[in-house]
C-alpha cells in the first residue's frame, strides 16, 4: 500500500490495462484540430481498429489515415513516407501532420524523431506522437499530441495573467468555460489545443494552466517545468461538487474569492432523480479511461457505495485533490484483471463500469454495464454538463428496469421438439 495523504491509499498491482490503445485519441483529436491530419505508421490489425472503432464510412474523407507497413519493409532500416506525406498535402492541405507510432515499428526501434524532423517542412510540421498500445492507453496519446504542440506555442510575456484551459473538448464546451471564467473576471488565454494550429494559446510564467481532463499530468508539469506556468490543483470539473471546487479555486488563484454553495445545490437539485436511482448502488470502476478518479468521487457524493476504482494510472500530485476525496475508497493503480473479475463475482456490484472490450462477458452473466469509453466523448464538464454526465450513470440502470423478468420457460419451450415430431 502506498500512502497518498491521510485520507487514502493506492493500491498498485502493476498489471496489463485492458483499454483500447493510443492509436483511438485520433477519433476526437482529429475532429477538434481542424487543420490537422493524423497519420498512423502501423500494419493492418491498426488499420482494421481504427476502421471499426472510429466507424469510418466508406465514402467519408477523415483527416486520418494509416501507413501500412508490409513483410518487406520490416527488414529496412527506416520507411520512406514522402510520397504518402506528398499525398496528403495534395487532398487535405492540413497546417501540422501528427506522425503516431504504433507497436510494430515500436519494436522496430523506428527512430521517429529522426523521421518526422526529415518529413517537416517550415509551411507544414510533421510532429511526432508517441502512441503505441504498447506504452500508453488512449487517453494518455492526447498528452502525447498536446506535448508535441508546446514547442509552436507562442512564449506569454511576464506579467501576463491569463488561464488556459489544457484538454481537448468540442466547441459549444469550451464556449462555456470561457464564458464561465470572463463572467468571474478571469482573462482566458486560450484552450490547449485550440481548434487551429495557427490560434495556439501564449503561455508563460504567468500563465495558469487549468487541467479539465484528468489524464493529462504530463503535458501540465512539462509547461510548469519549461515555462514555468502554475497549474491549477483542484477537483476536476465533472458534477457538480468537482465544478464548484473547480471554479472556485481557479478564482482563488486570480485573487478572486468566489462562493458557489448555492449554486452546487442547485445543480445537485436538478438531477435528484438521478441521484435517488444512485443512492445506495453498489458501483465497480475498472481501469480504462483515466477518468476513473472524477467519475468515483461523483458517485460517492451522488450516494452510491464505489465499491472500487481502478485506473491506468495515478499521479498523486497532479490527481491528489480527487484522491483525497475518495477517502473510504478503494483505489487501485493498474489492476488485476482477474483478482478484480473474482471479486466482482463476490460482491455483486449493481454496475460494472468498463470497457468496450470487457462490457459484454459482463452482461452475459447480468450485470448492469457502462461503457467507460462514453464518457470521453460526451460533453460533461462543468455546470452545463452536470445533467449529461448524472443520465449516463442512470441510463443503464433505467434500461433494465423496462426490460421484462426473463422467462425461462419461453426459452426452455422452444429448444423441445413439438409434440408429435
Amino acid at each position: 500500500m502506498m500512502p497518498v495523504s491521510s485520507d487514502c491509499q493506492i493500491l498498485k498491482e502493476d498489471n496489463v490495462t485492458h483499454s483500447f490503445c493510443g492509436l483511438a485519441c485520433v477519433g476526437w483529436l482529429y475532429q477538434k484540430i481542424k487543420d490537422s491530419f493524423f497519420l498512423i505508421l502501423g500494419t493492418h490489425t491498426c488499420a482494421h481498429f481504427l476502421q471499426n472503432a472510429l466507424g469510418m464510412m466508406i465514402f467519408a474523407k477523415p483527416r486520418f489515415g494509416v501507413a501500412l507497413i508490409e513483410e518487406s519493409d520490416l527488414s529496412k532500416a527506416e520507411p520512406r513516407l514522402e510520397e504518402v506525406i506528398a499525398e496528403i498535402k495534395r487532398d487535405h492541405n492540413p497546417s501540422v501532420i501528427f506522425l503516431l507510432s504504433s507497436c510494430t515499428p515500436e519494436v522496430m526501434k523506428v527512430d521517429f524523431k529522426g523521421l518526422s524532423h526529415h518529413l517537416s517542412t517550415d509551411k507544414t510540421p510533421v510532429l511526432f506522437v508517441p502512441a503505441s498500445g504498447l506504452v500508453f492507453n488512449f487517453t494518455q496519446a492526447e498528452d502525447s499530441v498536446l506535448q508535441a504542440l508546446v514547442p509552436f506555442c507562442p512564449e506569454a510575456p511576464a506579467g501576463e495573467k491569463k488561464v488556459v484551459f489544457v484538454g481537448s473538448v468540442n466547441d459549444v464546451t469550451a464556449d462555456d468555460l470561457r464564458a464561465e471564467a470572463e463572467e468571474l473576471g478571469i482573462p482566458v488565454g486560450g484552450f490547449l489545443p485550440e481548434s487551429r494550429f495557427d490560434k495556439l494559446p501564449a503561455i508563460g510564467p504567468d500563465t495558469v494552466l487549468a487541467p479539465i481532463q484528468p489524464y493529462l499530468s504530463r503535458v501540465c508539469s512539462r509547461l510548469n517545468r519549461e515555462r514555468g506556468s502554475q497549474v491549477l490543483s483542484s477537483l476536476f470539473p465533472f458534477g457538480p461538487d468537482g465544478t464548484r471546487a473547480f471554479w472556485e479555486d481557479l478564482a482563488a488563484m486570480f485573487g478572486k474569492t468566489v462562493d458557489f454553495a448555492e449554486r452546487e445545490q442547485a445543480a445537485w437539485e436538478k438531477i435528484k432523480k438521478q441521484t435517488a436511482l444512485l443512492n445506495g448502488k453498489k458501483i465497480f470502476l475498472t481501469a480504462d479511461t483515466m477518468m476513473e478518479l472524477p467519475l468515483a468521487r461523483f458517485l460517492k457524493n451522488a450516494g452510491a457505495e464505489v465499491v472500487e476504482c481502478s485506473s491506468a494510472y495515478i499521479n498523486k500530485k497532479f490527481h491528489d485533490r480527487e484522491l483525497q476525496a475518495l477517502q473510504g475508497v478503494k483505489v487501485v493503480e493498474q489492476p488485476n484483471f482477474h483478482r478484480q473479475l473474482e471479486e466482482i463475482k463476490a460482491t455483486r456490484p449493481d454496475m460494472v463500469v468498463t470497457s468496450l472490450m470487457t462490457a459484454n462477458p459482463f452482461v452475459g452473466n447480468g450485470f448492469i454495464v457502462k461503457w467507460s469509453m462514453e464518457f470521453t466523448l460526451m460533453s460533461i464538464h462543468s455546470w452545463s454538463g452536470v445533467n449529461t454526465l448524472a443520465n449516463l450513470f442512470v441510463s443503464p440502470l433505467l434500461r433494465r428496469e423496462s426490460l421484462p423478468e426473463f422467462d425461462d420457460s419461453v426459452w426452455l419451450e422452444g429448444m423441445m421438439p413439438a409434440a408429435g415430431k
